[in-house]
């Protein structure tokens, strides 16, 4: 009879547990990770990679280092000639795409827009 009651209370607990929410569920709330390139002054698209111009290292902001005015992050994409994409505000990595922010529709390469996306 202990047994069958042991059983019994242990499998309850087991259903309950089962039933219970996840911290973890999904809840349809999208979670975004971007990391900010800062302002650089000029943004070239090489093709395989993007090369920001920070002009002096006071403007390179984290996750570059201090000491650095141009660095290069890759990119998909074949090697070409250089294509300016100006001076952004803010360059982000989201994820699956890059985010240029422009101060002025007009002042980047996404026409009339402030802001640009290029997909990965």
């Amino acid at each position: 009879m202990h047994l069958t009651t042991s059983f019994a209370a242990l499998m309850t607990l087991a259903l309950g547990v089962v039933a219970l929410p996840s911290p973890n569920a999904d809840t349809g709330l999208v979670t975004k990770r971007e990391t900010s390139y800062g302002n650089p002054d000029l943004v070239v698209d090489q093709g395989d990679r993007w090369k920001l111009n920070f002009g002096s290292t006071e403007d390179t902001l984290m996750p570059l280092t201090s000491f650095i005015d141009i660095c290069y992050i890759g990119k998909g994409g074949s090697r070409h000639g250089d294509e300016s994409w100006g001076n952004p505000d803010d360059m982000v990595d989201e994820g699956d795409r890059w985010r240029f922010n422009y101060p002025n529709s007009g002042d980047g390469p996404c026409g009339d827009h402030y802001i640009c996306y290029y997909n990965k």
